[in-house]
């Protein structure tokens, strides 16, 4: 028990001191899109994440979080969200061995703008703008108590005719002192660089989860920007009623104007495929998060595990 509290300090000391240091460089930053999360689950969830990390969602938010997959996951999400920008998230993954997992993650979010030479109806050119990245994650499991996980990214951005190339790298680690009853997460997002010249997104997030029962968890999370807007925290709760209907609320604060403050809730619904599918678990998931200023965004999302 005393080297369980004592990792739990570490890791609170840790946390702390680091979200000092990131928000004192604060700024713009290119590969805007990053900034989007990924995943259905997880924002149904307000955006805490990081420290439950319990499934092919944790690409995008804990590559540590991958040790937890017991089959091979695969999922595709898409997000209808505001001014017609809409993003899109694929990943899959799978067990090496006892204590390796790797996955391979796309994330992306594009728009069209028009072009008019006068005020007409209909513009005179259109263009799509907007970028993807390419990742392939690789996790291993410390101890049982204790995983650590990579990304290492590919990035490419097109704004009108130009377009620029990156690379970046996530990592992330997850403790689980108690089990699967207390988690703790730590990740950095999008560490690297692009021929721009400009800064990533990159971004600290410390997350605290607690799943008292199998059909409940609960979470918490503290996202800190190093460069651009403001720290925020995320809380969610998930029930599943009968492994057959999950419900889930989560709300999540930022102390500058974002799109991401307010509650978010959605659904989940799995069952075990028929016929030739009677080995894959199927899950649906769906999203709202509502906003005042410019509307709601939905989430769908399809994840399979076999």
């Amino acid at each position: 028990m005393k080297k369980r509290l004592l990792i739990i300090c570490l890791f609170i000391i840790a946390t702390a001191a680091w979200s000092v240091e990131i928000h004192e460089a604060a700024g713009t930053t290119a590969a805007a899109f990053l900034k989007v999360d990924s995943g259905t689950r997880p924002m149904a969830m307000g955006g805490a994440f990081t420290g439950l990390a319990n499934d092919i969602n944790t690409l995008f938010w804990n590559p540590a979080g991958l040790t937890s997959i017991e089959f091979r996951e695969f999922s595709a999400m898409q997000n209808f969200s505001v001014a017609d920008i809409n993003s899109q998230a694929i990943g899959y993954a799978q067990r090496l061995n006892q204590k390796t997992a790797f996955g391979i993650g796309f994330q992306g979010a594009f728009t069209q703008i028009e072009y008019r030479a006068q005020p007409t109806d209909k513009p005179d050119d259109l263009a799509t703008v907007g970028g993807f990245a390419t990742g392939l994650t690789l996790a291993y499991e410390l101890i049982p108590e204790i995983s650590i996980g990579g990304t290492a990214k590919l990035i490419h951005q097109r704004l009108s005719v130009e377009n620029s190339l990156g690379f970046a790298g996530d990592f992330g680690m997850v403790l689980r002192p108690m089990g699967n009853l207390l988690g703790l997460g730590m990740s950095l997002q999008h560490a690297g660089l692009i021929d721009t010249e400009e800064d990533l997104p990159m971004t600290a997030r410390a997350g605290i989860s607690f799943t008292p029962l199998n059909e409940l968890s609960v979470a918490g999370d503290v996202t800190y920007p190093l460069v651009g807007d403001f720290p925020s925290v995320h809380a969610g709760l998930e029930y599943w009623f009968y492994d057959l209907i999950a419900f889930r609320v989560g709300y999540s604060l930022n102390q500058g104007e974002s799109l991401k403050n307010g509650p978010t809730t959605g659904i989940g619904l799995r069952r075990d495929g028929r016929s030739s599918l009677v080995n894959t678990n199927f899950q649906f998931d769906y999203a709202l998060v509502p906003s005042a200023d410019v509307g709601n965004a939905h989430r769908i999302a399809i994840l399979g595990r076999f």
